[in-house]
């Protein structure tokens, strides 16, 4: 089996190109109005020049007190009125951006197979989507910021130079040191950025594991620990964000004394000069105007270097959530739906009901080893029950994993009526197929809202799924009955009542084919029999692993699974005859 390499990262700037083709107005807007408030300060140095000039008579014609001011305020409201407009715009291109960029990341997610959706914890993929995004989409505001610096600090220079050379090729050294400086730091910045990020996740993964765990951790009588854990995982944090906050802090501090002590050294040049009686006063006011200025924005751009290269982090982890996606795909455009509500989908096409559920040597591997499944062969006919066992570990859970697409398959085919399935992963939903896991997960919320996640909530059914999941009796001891809140991943209910939850769920989506993964584990003997009892009244076909002798009794076809592969099919009366494996199985079944 070939295992897939991982893709590597473009550059941050392909990144940025398409997000910015996304919505180029808003962007195009933004950028304007941020380049106006950053050439802003332009102004002042030129009127404070021209206002000098006036007093000593030097100005050129039409120039005068009155309309150096005039010029100030017009320039100062344009400022205003700019930065409302570059504001607006880049608010509205940030939230699209941030939206894009979650939508694909979770239409990947979506569209992975379900027992490989997330190469991580929980925790680490919410801190992608919520950091991480945000990093991406903040980034393309800094892109036009870098442009402003960028004309601003040359804009400055050009006029510089303008009126004197000399002194002004001092202002440059501090630029080049500040660039240089920013390549020298890019390697030790990515990876404390990259501390950080992984620190951050880890603290978010174990708050969603304390949650959903709660029960075990009260029952094990392990709070202390657990809470021990947390403050170690936060202690690293601290540790890591106070390294990328320092990082950041000496780093500005460095760019913004290398650019005055070029500021410094181009002053000294510029009196020396005046002294001289080369410079007049209206000379001075521009250099002393800008230099201050354009050391300033050296140092800004420093911090945009550092923040740009720091941002890689952030295309690189969201680029790994894609898991062998191309990475573009995390740029890619689709309609965002902001302010309406988005197109209704499309009607479901008509399904056709099974008559036949044909496997044909199908194989699944896990990767790194050799367990998994290999050549499965069997045919699931309509209307029968098929009940899969073996041994712990024979592959009877990936089996039914790799049936539904949750599983890549690996080899081999599925067939439905004939037909081959090519996407298990989406063909294999309701209304054709429901499946129930044996260790069901729950969203918080009702258990009405667990039971139809979506589907219009009619009465009948609902009542039909809640008894064929023997889960009236207790609704009856609930105060709310189907309204009661179940907390976080069903921490209210016992183990049997999220396992009939479950089965609820899967019955009031009345599919083609049950499939069930040791549904009655966590029941008691009366529960798990009348259960049994609702499931073998249903006119459906039923896949399922079980143990049970009186499941495997009533099945219509019992499939015996060894080390990953088929071994015996047939009755269990069959099986217990011809195989010793189920003959031992059976005697050790309580």
């Amino acid at each position: 089996m070939t295992t897939t390499k991982p893709r590597a990262t473009p550059p941050t700037l392909r990144f940025l190109g398409k997000l910015i083709s996304y919505s180029p107005l808003r962007f195009t807007l933004a950028a304007v109005g941020w380049l106006l408030f950053h050439l802003w300060p332009l102004l002042p140095g030129v009127m404070g020049k021209a206002l000098f000039d006036v007093l000593e008579g030097r100005a050129a014609p039409g120039f005068t007190i009155v309309s150096v001011v005039a010029i100030l305020v017009a320039g100062g409201m344009a400022r205003c009125a700019a930065i409302l407009w570059a504001t607006m715009a880049y608010s509205g291109w940030y939230i699209r951006i941030r939206g894009l960029v979650q939508h694909n990341l979770l239409r990947t997610i979506f569209r992975r197979p379900g027992a490989q959706a997330l190469p991580g914890s929980a925790g680490e993929t919410i801190s992608t989507l919520r950091d991480d995004s945000d990093a991406i989409a903040m980034m393309g505001g800094w892109s036009f910021d870098m442009l402003a610096a960028l004309v601003f600090a040359f804009g400055g220079i050009a006029i510089l130079l303008s009126v004197d050379v000399r002194v002004t090729l001092v202002v440059m050294v501090p630029l080049i040191l500040v660039l240089c400086l920013g390549q020298l730091a890019r390697n030790r910045a990515y990876r404390v950025r990259e501390r950080s990020r992984e620190a951050t996740a880890n603290v978010t993964a174990a708050i969603e594991e304390m949650a959903v765990a709660v029960r075990a951790i009260k029952a094990a009588d392990r709070e202390d620990a657990v809470v021990a854990r947390l403050r170690a995982r936060n202690s690293v944090r601290k540790d890591a964000m106070i390294r990328d906050k320092v990082q950041s802090i000496a780093l500005d501090a460095l760019f913004s004394s290398t650019a005055g002590i070029g500021a410094g050294l181009t002053l000294l040049a510029a009196g020396g000069r005046m002294a001289s009686g080369d410079f007049s006063i209206g000379d001075f006011v521009l250099f002393s105007t800008y230099l201050m200025q354009v050391s300033e924005y050296t140092g800004f751009m420093g911090y945009l270097v550092r923040t740009y290269q720091q941002s890689g982090v952030a295309f690189s982890r969201a680029t790994a959530l894609l898991q062998g996606t191309p990475p573009l795909t995390l740029v890619d455009h689709h309609p965002l739906y902001l302010h309406s509500e988005p197109p209704a989908p499309p009607p479901p096409p008509a399904v056709e009901p099974l008559r036949e559920l044909r496997i044909d040597g199908l194989t699944h591997i896990f990767p790194h080893t050799d367990k998994g499944i290999r050549d499965v062969t069997l045919t699931i006919p309509a209307g029968g029950t098929t009940v899969i066992t073996g041994e712990i570990g024979s592959g009877k859970t990936t089996l039914l994993r790799a049936i539904l697409g949750l599983h890549p398959a690996h080899g081999g085919e599925i067939r439905w009526n004939g037909d081959v399935i090519d996407n298990p992963g989406e063909f294999m939903v309701p209304p054709r197929v429901a499946y129930t896991a044996q260790n069901p997960v729950l969203l918080s919320g009702t258990i009405r809202e667990n039971i139809l996640l979506g589907l219009p909530d009619e009465y009948n059914v609902v009542h039909q799924a809640v008894k064929q999941g023997v889960l009236l009796p207790d609704l009856q001891h609930f105060d709310d009955g189907l309204d009661t809140q179940i907390g976080v991943g069903g921490v209210r209910l016992s183990g049997g009542q999220i396992q009939r939850t479950a089965a609820a769920r899967m019955f009031v989506r009345q599919p083609f084919l049950l499939v069930m993964d040791d549904l009655s584990s966590a029941l008691d003997v009366d529960t798990e029999r009348d259960l049994w009892a609702q499931l073998f009244a249903l006119s459906v076909t039923c896949l399922t692993v079980s143990h049970r002798p009186a499941v495997l009794q009533r099945a219509d076809q019992v499939v015996l699974l060894k080390a990953g592969r088929v071994d015996a099919v047939g009755t269990f009366a069959e099986l217990l005859e011809n195989s010793e494996d189920m003959r031992r199985q059976h005697r050790r079944s309580p």
